[in-house]
């Protein structure tokens, strides 16, 4: 095996992904970020993971930093099934189902110092889903699978241009590994005795991308973060492995090939506020733009004469704004709480894919920091993420239609230990 790609399997086996930003972004970047619902994340140079959100907070932090955080996701995401059909057999036997999976999400920082500059290293978890079905759930040939994996390496530099302006920079390398399966029909075929057979896509890529941000503080007690996150367009090459399909009347194309698809993964923008109200009490405020309008839909081409598979989703481009507040307590700690309203890109129900089932959320967290001493600190963080029922209607095919709602709701736990040195 390549290198590179021995290298990202090892990253990628460390996180299974559930996605809980809008769309299938994780914004799960920072327990000291999460217990505030990363309310003013790019104005917010706490610890060394401001790095993600924004690389010039990297000039508020004194000394060497490293950081290892963990986030267990806890989600639900239950289907109700309400006249899911085929126009041609009529109705779809099956179940209702939770294709939701607990998933862990690992962030890693670095951040040292170097000639007047300062330098950074995040590795982390930017996208991800993981949705399992039963065989049987009513939406089979739709989704059986869906996992896609991402890990994104992101070396950064920063630098105070004076005392109220600090500029920084970021490269990045991103692997994807994507697995797609549904079942199929086989009464497409004229066998429906045969019952269903199965398809599975496997794929791959690395890909590149930047960022930037600026980090201004106009009063003593006031941070202000301007971040840019640029769009990544993946070319991932993989295949398609079919199980138990009747090669015969609508399904006779269907045959094991080699598959591609270019996938753009969006681009984004936030603006932070960091407002200190007292010795004790700092106020932070968030607003994040999320380019989802540039991931129109995912294709995958096959290098045979089947049909390209069109997902249709349509994402429209969304936001996230929040608010959340932190407390010194004492000399050891810390309280945070903060809420979020994160916008769903899913534009309506005929392009809310099982393979996304994305609604808007609601967030609520808290959290505590822990100075253990002078080198270490711990901090925690829980979040409940509400989600209102939301209506799908969709079909990829214009034959099969799975027609019902979804009921979701998420439960995250985060951690994280610094190490100042």
């Amino acid at each position: 095996m390549h290198y590179r790609k021995l290298t990202a399997a090892i990253l990628v086996a460390l996180a299974t992904p559930s996605v809980y930003a809008a769309g299938f972004a994780l914004i799960e970047q920072s327990a000291s970020g999460q217990g505030l619902s990363y309310a003013g994340a790019a104005a917010n140079a706490e610890d060394a993971s401001v790095m993600w959100f924004n690389p010039a907070g990297m000039t508020e932090i004194e000394g060497n930093q490293a950081i290892l955080a963990g986030h267990l996701i806890v989600p639900k995401s239950e289907f109700s099934n309400d006249g899911s059909y085929t126009t041609y057999s009529g109705s779809i036997s099956g179940n209702d189902d939770n294709g939701a999976t607990n998933g862990f999400v690992p962030n890693l920082y670095w951040k040292g110092k170097y000639s007047g500059y300062d330098l950074g290293l995040g590795i982390n978890v930017p996208f991800g889903q993981k949705i399992k079905y039963e065989d049987n759930w009513v939406g089979r040939y739709h989704a059986i699978e869906t996992n896609l994996k991402t890990v994104n390496i992101n070396p950064s530099i920063a630098k105070k241009i004076n005392d109220k302006v600090s500029l920084g920079f970021g490269l990045n390398a991103q692997y994807v590994d994507l697995i797609l399966s549904s079942k199929v029909d086989n009464t497409l075929a004229g066998n429906p005795g045969a019952g269903d057979g199965e398809a599975e896509i496997t794929a791959d890529s690395w890909a590149y991308g930047y960022n930037v941000g600026l980090f201004y503080q106009p009063t003593p007690s006031t941070d202000l973060g301007l971040a840019y996150r640029s769009s990544i367009t993946h070319f991932a090459k993989g295949k398609v492995d079919y199980t138990n399909v009747t090669n015969a009347g609508a399904l006779t194309s269907l045959v094991d090939a080699d598959a591609k698809a270019t996938v753009n993964l969006p681009a984004s923008l936030s603006f932070s506020v960091n407002q200190g109200v007292s010795d004790k009490l700092q106020i932070l405020a968030d607003a994040t733009w999320t380019q989802w309008s540039s991931y129109k839909e995912l294709v995958i081409n096959f290098d045979s004469t089947q049909a390209d598979s069109n997902t249709r989703q349509d994402f429209k481009d969304s936001w996230r704004l929040s608010l959340g507040g932190i407390y010194q307590l004492n000399d050891t700690i810390k309280l945070r709480a903060g809420v979020a309203f994160d916008q769903t890109p899913v534009s309506n129900p005929e392009n809310r894919s099982p393979r996304t089932p994305d609604v808007d959320r609601k967030w609520f967290s808290v959290g505590l920091g822990y100075k253990l001493n002078e080198a270490l600190n711990l901090d925690v963080a829980y979040s409940h993420l509400s989600e209102e029922k939301e209506d799908v209607n969709y079909t990829t095919n214009d034959a099969q239609y799975l027609v019902g709602s979804y009921s979701n709701a998420v439960d995250i736990f985060s951690a994280q230990i610094v190490w100042k040195y």
